[in-house]
């Protein structure tokens, strides 16, 4: 008898016959049933194998369902249930892979400004330390000013007797100025003294003659002649320009005097009542 089902093929379940790539399969392996197969159909009851065959028939009907519906396109609305799951999650990964790249954007930024920072700290920590230097050099250049200002102070102190011209200057243009002023206050009273003297000699010593010639207060006598220090050569010279100019003061009084006189000569006489004659 020929088989009807090879059984070489597979791992040794039931293996279906090739009806699909071979169509003349059942041409050449005719259907045939086993004897003990043909026993047992004919030695069940009727209302048995109805029963089977109504759960053969269901199986089958159940196999047609299954195949239709596959064959309608559920294995292709699978593959586009999956194709548009995968869409989404490679929508998914490009969103994440452009949050990826924004975070390590972020990172990058958040490091330069972490170094920026550091950098940022250690300038201020840097501006600190020379401020507090600063500080500290200011305090010293300020106690050492406060010691000089404290001992100008003290040395520009008024003294007790000081009179109110002196605590005037407040400049030592001024000082110099005052002296210049004092000096030439004391050679000029030198010199009244010394004239004052001198008259009162000639005036004592009218019978006698006394001779004026040659002498100076500022002159003395050494080795039995009458000189005038080096020292006082510039006095000299001072004492010299002031007679100048105490002259030249006199003959301008003189002038002034005379010219006042000529004017009065020269203006009418006026009438006592102060009318004019040749009313």
């Amino acid at each position: 008898m020929t088989p009807i089902v090879d059984l070489s093929e597979g791992d040794g379940g039931f293996v279906l016959p090739a009806c699909l790539s071979n169509r003349k399969f059942f041409d050449t392996n005719p259907l045939q049933v086993p004897a003990s197969e043909k026993n047992y159909i004919l030695g069940v009851s009727s209302t048995a194998r109805q029963n089977q065959l109504n759960e053969d028939i269901a199986a089958v009907i159940r196999l047609a369902e299954t195949a239709l519906v596959l064959n309608e396109g559920g294995p292709t609305r699978e593959v586009e249930k999956l194709a548009a799951r995968n869409a989404k999650l490679e929508g998914r990964i490009v969103q994440m892979e452009g949050e990826l790249i924004d975070l390590r954007g972020k990172q990058e930024n958040y490091g330069n400004l972490l170094e920026d920072v550091r950098l940022s700290r250690d300038e201020l920590k840097e501006t600190k330390k020379k401020l507090e230097d600063v500080e500290t050099r200011g305090a010293e250049e300020k106690r050492q000013m406060e010691e000089v200002i404290a001992d100008l102070q003290s040395k520009l102190a008024p003294a007790a007797d000081e009179g109110a011209e002196i605590s005037k200057m407040v400049s030592r243009a001024d000082l110099v100025k005052e002296i210049k002023r004092q000096r030439g206050l004391m050679l000029a009273s030198m010199i009244h003294g010394w004239k004052n003297a001198i008259a009162q000699l000639k005036v004592v010593n009218a019978e006698r003659g006394l001779t004026t010639e040659g002498i100076h207060k500022l002159k003395r006598v050494e080795n039995g002649q009458i000189i005038i220090p080096e020292e006082y050569r510039e006095m000299e010279l001072e004492e010299e320009k002031l007679d100048e100019e105490a002259v030249d003061a006199e003959d301008e009084e003189d002038e002034e005097a005379e010219e006042a006189a000529v004017g009065e000569e020269k203006a009418p006489e006026a009438n006592p009542e102060g009318h004019d004659e040749s009313s």
